[in-house]
């Protein structure tokens, strides 16, 4: 009996999709344009964004990202069905890949809201800053009529 216990425990555990940084407790549910309003509310507060890549800057101790922001969906991927909010700036500690960090990925990302703002702006607009505890790529999948003739297969590419 004991043995089913521990078999059926390993394979859920199996199951998680993101990684364990991603189910912090401390994570506040707290919206872009509700940070974008009240900066200083929300210094070293600790969030799980999402979105898609515009840009990647790497350096020799760190990696800068420029995402365009997409709130999560029920499975925590950026929802890129709904109009994005705006940018952020995610800045990593470590050097990223720039063959797997390209434009046009879909990533989530968990981290403290920064008391600094970042040199990047769009328009005049200063960006959002992110520092990164956790960064999670998602699978590149095909959405155009993907879902449409399988509506199961969002769920299986989750567990590929």
């Amino acid at each position: 009996m004991k043995f089913y216990v521990l078999l059926i425990s390993f394979l859920l555990s199996a199951c998680s999709v993101l990684p364990p940084v991603f189910n912090d407790s401390n994570i506040k549910n707290i919206s872009y344009t509700q940070v974008l309003e009240n900066k200083e509310d929300f210094e070293d507060t600790l969030v799980r964004w999402g979105g898609v890549i515009i840009g990647l800057e790497n350096d020799t101790n760190q990696s800068t990202l420029q995402v365009m922001y997409y709130p999560l969906d029920r499975y925590g991927r950026p929802d890129i069905d709904n109009s994005s909010e705006g940018y952020f700036v995610i800045k990593s500690p470590e050097p990223l890949d720039p063959k797997q960090y390209t434009e046009g990925r879909e990533l989530v990302a968990v981290g403290i809201i920064a008391k600094k703002e970042p040199s990047v702006s769009r328009g005049s607009t200063r960006l959002p800053l992110i520092k990164a505890s956790g960064i999670h790529l998602w699978p590149i999948t095909y959405r155009e009529n993907y879902y449409f003739h399988c509506p199961s297969c969002y769920f299986q590419q989750l567990y590929w």
